[in-house]
């Protein structure tokens, strides 16, 4: 699915960003993580989130319940004032399982992808892990969660969406949706706490995964 949101920034400055991101130590510039709780990492101690294992001067920007509707809202203030040299963002599961729909979502990070590309910040578009829907079909979160039925299809829309435009704007995608199930052999549902947020040991293996991809 490719990008329909209008003109992008041209694909060839980001494809010469891209050439210049591998020339660069990023742990030594600064990198904003942008999200929801998954980013601020909800359920886990101190130091056990997965952006706390990421070298460099680093600012984790993760607030828990926040929706990609809110993350524009604020991405003035938690991203272009600081100036940072790299930008992660990761959101949409919140809006999605609230009833929020699909184009809103990516209209919405359309909006931050460009406006951080425009400010001259490298973008990471990144693909959220995908929670454990067994688990989220047999306990509570049906209650007060409106839009669980077809949410893993919704997800799975949204990634595609996601990539493509990584793929046709010369950014690199940080995909947990892709890359976490290679972990988990023993059983998907040991690495949550709840179905939809990762536990310790869910967080150590996304620390792995976007410690390979955004500090090579």
């Amino acid at each position: 699915m490719g990008n329909e949101r209008g003109d992008s920034v041209p694909a060839r400055l980001h494809r010469s960003e891209e050439k210049e991101r591998k020339n660069v130590n990023w742990s030594e510039q600064k990198t904003i993580f942008l999200g929801d709780s998954i980013t601020e990492g909800y359920g886990v101690s101190d130091g056990e989130c997965w952006v706390d294992a990421m070298p460099g001067k680093n600012r984790n920007r993760g607030i828990s319940g926040d929706t990609t509707a809110g993350m524009r809202r604020r991405f003035s203030a938690h991203v272009l004032r600081d100036a940072p040299d790299r930008v992660v963002i990761m959101g949409g599961i919140n809006d999605l399982s609230e009833g929020g729909t699909l184009a809103g979502v990516e209209e919405n990070l359309f909006y931050m992808y460009e406006q951080a590309q425009r400010s001259g910040i490298v973008l990471v578009p990144a693909v959220c892990v995908q929670p454990d829907f067994n688990e989220l079909l047999n306990n509570d979160w049906a209650a007060f969660l409106p839009g669980l039925h077809g949410l893993p299809e919704k997800l799975d829309a949204l990634a595609q969406w996601i990539r493509a435009y990584a793929r046709d704007n010369g950014c690199i995608c940080l995909d947990f949706a892709q890359k976490f199930p290679e972990y988990t052999h023993d059983g998907y549902c040991r690495y949550f706490s709840d179905g939809v947020h990762p536990n310790a040991r869910g967080h150590a293996i996304m620390a792995d995964i976007a410690r390979k991809i955004l500090y090579p």
